[in-house]
């Protein structure tokens, strides 16, 4: 079956590693058109979602978009010639069970933080498929999954319940220098506000959140770019670490 030319492109760009212009024509029309576009790059590529990442749109409503198993980075990530990415340091959870659809009765977050099995510091990798990402409607860019490119789940904590959420202390450095170092940061204060208004919804059309897979709640630092080699710690105080190896 054809998919759409958004899809297509996005698909086009992910295979090339390289952005690609858009034409804003091409944008979704609403927010379940850009989910749907979503699930035709995976059926495109052949990928499952291995986690998701959430936010809201600036109208305020909630959307998830999928990090695939095949962008999953335990240890390297290796840059393309002239590639830059833009690196953000995350609080990432793990279900323990599924949270199913409930169309008429919103999830509460203890309910949601029932089904969590276990928290971790993720260290997300983004870069938009559109060559002029700045001027590309909203929307395209959550059928481009918001611009994941790769993500790095450190180990996971099982014992969180005591956490603050809202005031980790998270501190990413580039080949032990440095580069960010801050309490909290995430622009919705606690870092599961949108996970929850996710949690809600879940319009997507890649099976919802199930046991297994992770959400990583948003950045808390703003992007930093690189496109060099670099060791990349990143440090979320009383949840743990994680660390990535740009390469060549």
């Amino acid at each position: 079956m054809p998919v759409s030319p958004l899809a297509a492109l996005i698909v086009k760009a992910r295979r090339a590693r390289t952005a690609l212009p858009v034409d804003p024509a091409l944008a979704p029309p609403s927010l379940h058109a850009a989910l749907g576009v979503q699930a035709e790059v995976a059926a495109e590529l052949g990928e499952t979602p291995a986690g998701w990442k959430v936010g809201f749109t600036p109208d305020g409503a909630a959307w998830a978009a999928p990090i695939f198993a095949g962008d999953i980075r335990l240890e390297t990530y290796q840059l393309a010639p002239g590639e830059v990415v833009k690196v953000e340091g995350e609080l990432g959870v793990r279900f323990a069970r599924d949270l199913p659809v409930r169309p008429d009765k919103p999830y509460t977050r203890d309910e949601v933080l029932a089904a969590i099995g276990e928290v971790f510091a993720g260290i997300e990798l983004v870069a938009s498929r559109f060559a002029d990402s700045a001027n590309t409607p909203f929307l395209a860019r959550i059928g481009d999954s918001f611009s994941n490119l790769a993500y790095c789940p450190g180990a996971g904590l099982r014992d969180f319940r005591g956490l603050d959420f809202s005031a980790l202390p998270c501190k990413i450095a580039f080949n032990g220098v440095p580069r960010h170092e801050a309490t909290g940061g995430h622009a919705n204060g606690d870092p599961l506000i949108p996970l929850v208004a996710w949690a809600s919804e879940q319009i997507d059309y890649l099976g919802g959140m199930k046991a297994g897979q992770f959400l990583s709640t948003g950045t808390l630092n703003t992007p930093i770019p690189i496109g060099t080699p670099v060791v990349i710690d990143l440090s979320l105080g009383g949840v743990g670490t994680a660390q990535l190896t740009l390469v060549f």
